[in-house]
C-alpha cells in the first residue's frame, strides 16, 4: 500500500507538470506590432493588446492610437497597430496653435488637418515627422496690388513681407526708388504697394554777366554827350543744376555749382560837362506878324526823329531778322520777347536804368549802334539784334533764357 501511494503521487505530480507544460504551451503567443509602420514580431504571455505592447516595452499615451483598443484580447497571430502622437507647433497666417497628430510625415498631417496644398509650408511636405515637437509655419496666398514701371499687376503670393514680393515679382529698387510702404511691412489681402522710379540728372546752362558802367567827366565834351572810351563786355557763368525725376517727370530742380568762365568787362563812358554857347539872339519882329509863320510850339522838339509805333518797329525789326538769315519762328520769338519786355516802345525805361525795345542796361551802351539811340527804334533794334547773336545765338534761344530767368 506504500508503494502504490507513492506511484500515485508521482502520477499526480507527473500529471501537474505535464499540464502546467500544456498551459504555458497555450498562453505563449507570437503578437505582430506595427509602430508608425514598422513591423515586428513579439511573443507574449499577455491577454491583451496593452499588455502586449508593456511586454514589447511600448508605453501608450493618450495622444496615441492604438487598433485594436488596448483592452482588447489577444490571441497568437493577432497584430497589433501603434501609431504614436506628435505635437506640431502650427503658424497659420501669424495664428499660432498646438495640435496633435498621428501621421508621420508632414504632407500627411497638413491632409489630415484640412489644410490643402494651396498653403505655402516652411518645411518639405516629404519630411518626416519626429516625436518631438515639430515648428510648421503655413501661409495663405494674398491677393496684393504692385504698381511699378508703368504696370499694375495683381499677385497671389505667399510672400510674408514686401521685400520678398518683390524679389518674387523680380522688381528690384534702385539707390533712390521710392516705396508706399516699408520693406518690411507684411503681406495682406488687398495691399496696394507702388514702387516709385527716382532719377537723378546734371545739366548746366550757360547765362550772361551784366556788365558795370562807369563814368568820367569829360570838360570839353558838350554837357549831356556821351561817349564810349571802352565798350562794355558782358561775361559767362555756368550753372549746373541737378534734376529729380520720378516715373519720367521733373519734380525738382536745384544749383549744385556756379563756375564764371569769363569775367565781364565794364564799360567806361565819359559825359561832357561843357556848357554849351547861349543862342544868338532873336531878330526883333517885323510889322508883318511873326517870321517863321508858326503860331509858337516847336515842331521839332529834340531835334530827333518822331517816335514811331510798335508796328513800325516790328516792321522794321521784321527785314533785320531776314537779313540775318533768321526765319518767321525766330521773328515771333523776339516779338514774343520785347512784347514782354518794352511793348516795343522806343522810350520805354525801367526803375533799374534798362531802356528802349531791347530794354539795354543800361540805355547808353546802345550809344554803339549810333549816336541817336535814345529816339531811334533802327538803331535801338540793331543793337539788340547784336547784342542776342553774341549771347544766345538766337531770337528763340534768348526767348526760352527769359521763360526760363525772366530776364535775358
Amino acid at each position: 500500500m506504500r508503494s502504490s501511494a507513492k506511484y500515485a503521487l508521482y502520477g499526480l505530480v507527473l500529471t501537474a507538470m505535464v499540464g502546467g507544460t500544456t498551459a504555458w504551451v497555450t498562453t505563449d503567443k507570437a503578437i505582430a506590432i506595427s509602430v508608425d509602420g514598422q513591423s515586428r514580431t513579439v511573443r507574449t504571455r499577455a491577454g491583451t493588446v496593452g499588455g502586449a505592447l508593456h511586454d514589447a516595452h511600448l508605453d501608450v499615451t493618450a495622444h496615441d492610437a492604438v487598433a485594436p483598443a488596448v483592452p482588447a484580447s489577444v490571441h497568437d497571430g493577432s497584430r497589433v497597430v501603434l501609431r504614436r502622437g506628435r505635437l506640431l507647433h502650427l503658424n497659420v497666417d501669424g495664428s499660432k496653435v498646438d495640435v496633435w497628430t498621428t501621421a508621420t510625415t508632414v504632407q500627411e498631417a497638413l491632409a489630415q488637418l484640412g489644410y490643402g496644398s494651396g498653403k505655402a509650408v516652411s518645411v518639405s511636405r516629404s519630411t518626416r515627422l519626429p516625436l518631438t515637437p515639430t515648428q510648421i509655419s503655413l501661409l495663405t496666398p494674398k491677393p496684393v496690388t504692385l504698381k511699378a514701371d508703368g504696370h499694375t499687376r495683381v499677385y497671389r503670393t505667399t510672400a510674408d513681407s514686401v521685400s520678398l514680393l518683390l524679389l518674387e515679382a523680380g522688381v528690384r529698387l534702385g539707390l533712390h526708388d521710392r516705396i508706399s510702404v516699408p520693406m518690411s511691412t507684411p503681406t495682406k489681402a488687398g495691399q496696394v504697394i507702388v514702387v516709385q522710379r527716382v532719377k537723378t540728372v546734371v545739366r548746366s546752362t550757360k547765362v550772361a554777366i551784366p556788365y558795370e558802367t562807369t563814368t568820367k567827366k569829360d570838360p570839353t565834351a558838350r554837357k549831356g554827350d556821351t561817349s564810349v572810351v571802352r565798350e562794355g563786355r558782358e561775361g559767362l557763368r555756368r550753372i549746373t543744376y541737378q534734376l529729380i525725376y520720378v516715373d519720367g517727370k521733373l519734380v525738382g530742380k536745384r544749383q549744385i555749382g556756379s563756375v564764371v568762365l569769363r569775367q565781364p568787362v565794364d564799360q567806361q563812358e565819359k559825359v561832357g560837362t561843357k556848357n554849351p554857347p547861349p543862342p544868338p539872339p532873336a531878330p526883333a519882329p517885323t510889322s508883318g506878324g511873326s517870321s517863321g509863320g508858326s503860331s509858337g510850339s516847336s515842331s521839332g522838339g529834340s531835334g530827333g526823329p518822331a517816335p514811331v509805333s510798335s508796328g513800325d518797329a516790328q516792321a522794321i525789326a521784321a527785314k533785320m531778322v531776314s537779313a540775318r538769315g533768321w526765319g518767321s519762328g525766330e521773328f515771333q520769338c523776339l516779338v514774343d520777347l520785347w512784347n514782354r519786355e518794352s511793348g516795343w516802345n522806343v522810350h520805354a525805361s525801367n526803375p533799374s536804368g534798362a531802356y528802349g525795345i531791347p530794354q539795354a542796361l543800361p540805355g547808353s551802351k546802345m550809344a554803339t549802334a549810333g549816336p541817336d539811340w535814345e529816339n531811334n527804334a533802327s538803331t535801338q533794334i540793331t543793337w539788340g539784334l547784336g547784342y542776342i547773336a553774341s549771347v544766345y545765338g538766337t531770337p528763340c534761344a534768348a526767348w526760352a533764357h527769359s521763360n526760363a530767368y525772366n530776364w535775358y
